[in-house]
């Protein structure tokens, strides 16, 4: 009988060692797959919540550009932004714009699906008049023939008015905002109201800024 008590014994003994190295392997698994549990849940948390960040943000400067469209009468107001798109063979960037935010009126056709990735050099007229009437509202028949000229014609722009869009720094362009009439009688009913096309110059530029610095906030640009 002792023989078989120490058999047992034995096999316990030998058994016992790789039983607790089994267990081990086991809780160690056990606890790897909770951490991972836990990374993925906290990776999910933190994209959730960058993802509802970048649509309140996005949300927000949508209704400060309609608020912006409602008190100047505009047609059509539209965020333009700077962006490299290539480059040449020489290694210098390819300069283009596109549109990321856009307000329109009932019944006034979106700019949005043809303004993107836009080639800065085929409207260089657009950047000379950034250089020299800012927040100035301007006549589309006024301007000389142009690629400009005939997108504004295209999409029925009557007068319009582009204010410039800087960096954080305030002095790096980051892009544009363009406010485009598409009917004359707004224009001349705000005159008939006894508003100068002035003060409404100075609204627009005072809410461009305001959409500016919530533009550059927000992307740390």
């Amino acid at each position: 009988m002792s023989s078989v008590t120490e058999i047992l014994t034995s096999i316990e003994e030998t058994f016992k060692p790789m039983g607790e190295i089994i267990g081990a392997i086991i809780a160690g698994i056990i606890i790897g797959i909770i951490g991972v549990a836990k990374k993925r849940r906290y990776f999910l948390r933190s994209k959730l919540f960058k993802d509802n960040r970048i649509k309140e943000k996005h949300t927000q400067i949508h209704e400060l550009l309609t608020e912006m469209r409602i008190l100047s009468r505009t047609s059509r107001c539209l965020i333009f932004q700077f962006h490299n798109g290539g480059s040449f063979a020489d290694g210098s960037s390819i300069k283009r714009f596109s549109v990321t935010h856009e307000s329109v009126s009932v019944g006034v056709e979106s700019m949005i699906l043809e303004s993107q990735d836009v080639l800065v050099t085929r409207y260089m007229e657009l950047l000379s008049v950034l250089e020299k009437t800012p927040n100035t509202i301007i006549k589309v028949d006024s301007l000389s023939e142009s690629s400009l000229m005939s997108s504004l014609t295209i999409n029925s722009v009557v007068y319009f008015c582009v204010c410039p869009l800087k960096c954080v720094d305030g002095i790096t362009p980051m892009g544009f905002l363009c406010c485009h009439w598409c009917n004359e009688e707004d224009l001349s009913t705000i005159r008939e109201e006894g508003i100068e096309i002035k003060i409404l110059e100075d609204v627009i530029e005072s809410k461009s800024k305001n959409i500016n610095a919530h533009l550059a906030y927000n992307t740390g640009k």
